[in-house]
């Protein structure tokens, strides 16, 4: 069977690796992180195929494992790994949604502001719940990399599914994150689907995601309701400046009180 994995060297040391099933619309993507000491992957991809081998292929280093969220597009190679991290909020999710039977003893927890040190450069864990209740972006402080999977989309972001939590809880996410990577004017991130991959998302982006957030939360903005008229998967859709696609629903905007 013809691997679904490709790679491409970002820059020395940082590798991202699609996961693109054949007949597949679109890929995954991971990031492959290579220190002096170790390496540090983060997600694990849909594919069932050999992605430990694959991964033999761009480094020699023991690797270690993230997994940014608990679901089943970034998780599918999770098992191929001796050391894997996740936040335990997201263990239910993934075994509810997507039928898996992980065991919270099986992963390392993940709470935010762990440090991995790979030698050469140290990875930060920063929380950012929102699209799942464990979500976590990685960064790379040095190089002004952020790794945010799908905690802040690609564009268009997923924030109408059950496991997500209240617009008003992730816009105050969104404001600590802001908070946290202030300054850094060079940031580049990396998210976790190569749909749209040459728009060059940065501080910008963060701005326009927590401004739409937020204005959806006074009332400022209301989504138009989406082709899409599932009941996991449709919602409103609203959007402001690098954020072309929030995908919301109504009822759950503010937290429950």
């Amino acid at each position: 069977m013809k691997s679904p994995y490709t790679s491409q060297l970002l820059m020395p040391g940082v590798w991202q690796i699609t996961d693109k099933p054949e007949g597949a619309a679109f890929g995954v993507d991971m990031y492959l992180l290579e220190g002096t000491t170790r390496a540090f992957l983060i997600d694990a991809g849909e594919s069932k195929a050999d992605l430990a081998g694959y991964i033999a292929t761009l480094t020699d280093k023991p690797v270690d494992l993230v997994i940014t969220h608990g679901h089943g597009d970034h998780t599918a190679g999770m098992g191929q790994f001796e050391r894997v991290y996740m936040s335990h909020k997201d263990v239910p999710i993934l075994n509810s949604m997507f039928r898996t039977k992980v065991k919270a003893s099986e992963i390392i927890d993940l709470k935010g502001g762990e440090v991995f040190d790979i030698g050469t450069y140290k990875i930060e864990v920063v929380a950012l719940p929102g699209h799942t209740p464990g979500s976590v972006v990685l960064l790379d402080r040095e190089r002004q990399l952020l790794f945010t999977s799908d905690a802040l989309g690609t564009g268009v972001l997923w924030m109408q599914l059950p496991c997500c939590t209240s617009i008003e809880a992730y816009a105050e996410e969104l404001r600590k994150l802001e908070k946290h990577v202030e300054g850094m004017d060079g940031l580049r991130l990396y998210p976790g689907h190569d749909c749209q991959k040459n728009l060059n998302f940065g501080m910008q982006y963060i701005r326009d995601v927590r401004t739409l957030a937020e204005k959806i939360v006074s009332g400022e903005v209301t989504g138009t309701p989406t082709e899409d008229k599932s009941k996991i998967t449709g919602g409103l859709s609203a959007s402001y400046g690098q954020m072309i696609g929030f995908i919301y629903k109504a009822e759950n905007i503010y937290n429950k009180r």
